[in-house]
């Protein structure tokens, strides 16, 4: 693609909200291009509430949901071989295909989990999903975003869910595009405390938080990143909320950021409490179209 249509796709992408506040120097998240196999892994406790920081002896529970780029299809139970959390110094954490159990979605059927143990080295836990399907060399792999803040983290003191969460979701048989989507606390809430910890995993949310929607992802016709180049539109929708345009930008510390997309909402005092589907989507201009269901949960 030429610098000049390069320059004027930014211009066209810019003029409807997408946006980039990132250097050309910093590489998307976690690829430029796709693996053999999509892999989605999100950490929650049993309820479902998405937890980044624990204490010795709580457990975690590893939602995943793996798609086959080729043939656009998730993978389900009888296709494993093998499919497991490779966790710093333990034994690997293997994933069941449990769409109905503790912590699970229909979208993310497949649980593995983990209780730290009471020495646990506190800190940051590296870990790594690895899963491979029968009858077939593919393979497929997750990493955690590069921000320390989010990353699964042991601490004496955590900064625990405000609340239980929600499982509700709706199951796909095959995906054009395949998504990670995941949602942070704000650091700049309008009409509530900010938390201890800022940036930490949550779909709980007090009234008056801020939410902060996180995604990255592919489109699996050229197996390339959804980025600025190739995206025409990326948005999140709530009911009783205007669309929110998600924007392309680094994020991370100084020498190691990464690109993907993400934006915020203020959530109301007034606004409703309960459970709440955040319609996730995106537009490729190739004219690959995917949404995405993701649940979370208002409190008082």
């Amino acid at each position: 693609m030429s610098k000049r249509i390069l320059v004027l796709l930014a211009a066209s992408l810019a003029a409807i909200g997408i946006v980039s506040v990132g250097s050309a120097a910093d590489p998307p998240f976690p690829a430029t291009k796709v693996g053999d196999l999509f892999l989605s892994v999100q950490t929650v406790d049993s309820s479902g509430a998405m937890i980044t920081q624990v204490k010795p002896g709580d457990t975690v529970i590893f939602r995943a949901y793996s798609l086959d780029p080729k043939t656009k299809k998730f993978l389900t139970a009888p296709e494993k071989r093998y499919f497991y959390v490779e966790l710093p110094g333990v034994a690997n954490a293997k994933f069941a295909y449990a769409p109905s159990g503790p912590g699970a979605t229909l979208l993310y059927p497949w649980t593995a989990s983990w209780t730290v143990p009471s020495n646990y080295q506190l800190g940051t836990v590296k870990f790594r999903a690895l899963v491979r399907p029968k009858q077939s060399p593919n393979r497929g792999s997750f990493s955690q975003t590069p921000v320390a803040s989010s990353q699964l983290t042991v601490t004496n003191t955590p900064q625990n869910s405000p609340g239980t969460g929600s499982t509700e979701s709706a199951a796909m048989a095959t995906a054009p595009i395949g998504l990670y989507v995941d949602s942070v606390n704000g650091t700049r809430p309008a009409g509530a405390a900010p938390r201890p910890v800022g940036c930490t995993q949550t779909n709980v949310f007090h009234r008056g938080e801020q939410f902060v929607l996180r995604a990255w992802g592919f489109q699996f016709s050229d197996g390339a990143v959804l980025d600025m180049t190739n995206t025409v539109d990326a948005h999140f929708s709530i009911a009783g909320a205007p669309d929110t345009v998600l924007n392309w930008g680094s994020h991370g510390p100084t020498g190691a950021k990464v690109m993907f997309w993400s934006n915020a909402w203020n959530i109301p005092t007034t606004y409703p409490l309960g459970n709440v589907v955040v319609k996730v989507a995106f537009k490729t201009l190739s004219g690959a179209s995917a949404t995405f269901d993701y649940p979370i949960t208002i409190i008082p």
